[in-house]
């Protein structure tokens, strides 16, 4: 959750312009489909520790009895019995994350300029693909075999001979599904704009470029793309369309792809390879719902337009600016600063149920 801006370990001397995070974080959340709909934890420190709590409440048995009248002792509950809802909790323990731009030229970070917008986007691009790649990594620990499917329901990513289809996209469906996951997005239920469908209510889904190119290629029957959506519809970053009940965004980092030569020889070189034709790259697609993965929150809103030294702020990546040099010999003329970011971040499976990885291979197309 929201986490103090850190200097040494827990406070900054300078002011921080609003402008200057507000386009940090944006350039970040870009860069972030990983973090869509996941669930924010609460980051508490004790000593030297930083630790991320999750809390979900389980869903309660369905009722199939109708009530009777009130009987026993009406003084205690009016003769009503009670449920204790089930809470879970999931803790993970924190560790920091930054990188750093060092400026020899007599750039003043705390006025805004073009220099500082643009030093801005990039260490936001950067800030965000380094937790994205971080989050692949809490992805991938979907193992369990009820939860992870190999394209066309082979035994194993050895065995992997295909391309994503719509029946991998229906198991992973309806693996959430049999299970009581919680969509994200509501039946968008049509609209009079020309060209536009109805959307069912929907999962998340977050695929690979190249798998992307694959679902679009399941027809115009099966994908509808992000721009036939309704007006009325919100979007998410990287979102491009849905598929059977999923609306998948699409993230091209390293780490959504095992480029090692892992998946079956197949018999024509139709699908991409990195090591030798015949032995093709397994790619990651995962279908989740609603409390289904947990993170520290990334929201690239504020509260105020200057935060101060032991202000609060509603996002873990934080600004660090060092102004120019304080002279002395290392910097006589006073021209080195340095400017950067960095965060604390966790991520957990809160739920294995409620989340399907699908691992495919993806259509050549030279």
């Amino acid at each position: 959750m929201a986490v103090l801006i850190t200097n040494s370990t827990s406070d900054v001397s300078e002011e921080v312009n609003y402008q200057l995070m507000r386009g940090l974080l944006s350039a970040a959340r870009k860069r972030l489909p990983y973090f869509n709909g996941t669930l924010p934890g609460e980051l508490m420190g004790k000593g030297s520790t930083r630790s991320v709590m999750w809390e979900r409440i389980e869903n309660l048995t369905p009722v199939t009895s109708a009530i009777a009248e009130p009987t026993g002792n009406l003084a205690y509950l009016n003769g009503r019995a009670l449920v204790q809802p089930t809470k879970s909790t999931v803790n993970a323990t924190a560790a920091k994350y930054g990188n750093a731009i060092g400026l020899t030229e007599e750039v003043d970070l705390l006025q805004m300029n073009v220099n500082s917008m643009k030093l801005m986007e990039t260490l936001g691009a950067n800030a965000g693909e380094s937790l994205n790649e971080l989050m692949i990594d809490t992805f991938q620990t979907v193992t369990t075999s009820t939860a992870l499917r190999h394209a066309a329901g082979v035994a194993s990513a050895g065995a992997i001979v295909t391309a994503i289809s719509a029946n991998d996209v229906k198991w992973a469906v309806n693996h959430v599904n049999r299970n009581s996951g919680q969509k994200f997005t509501p039946m968008g239920t049509g609209s009079q704009n020309y060209n536009s469908q109805p959307i069912r209510d929907a999962y998340f889904g977050i695929c690979h470029p190249d798998v992307e190119e694959d679902l679009r290629g399941l027809g115009s029957t099966t994908f509808i793309g992000v721009e036939q959506y309704a007006g009325y519809t919100q979007t998410v970053p990287g979102e491009i369309g849905t598929v059977g009940g999923v609306r998948f965004c699409v993230s091209e980092l390293s780490g959504a792809v095992d480029v090692t030569g892992i998946g079956g020889a197949t018999s024509a070189a139709s699908l991409r390879y990195t090591v030798s034709a015949g032995v093709c790259d397994v790619y990651d697609t995962f279908i989740y719902g609603k409390e289904a993965v947990g993170t520290i929150s990334l929201n690239a809103t504020h509260a105020a337009n200057i935060y101060k030294m032991y202000d609060q702020t509603p996002s873990p990546i934080q600004l660090i600016h060092q102004p120019l040099g304080s002279g002395g010999v290392g910097d006589p003329f006073k021209e080195q600063s340095t400017i950067a970011w960095k965060c604390w971040f966790a991520a957990a499976i809160l739920n294995n149920t409620w989340i399907s990885r699908l691992r495919t291979g993806a259509t050549d197309l030279s």
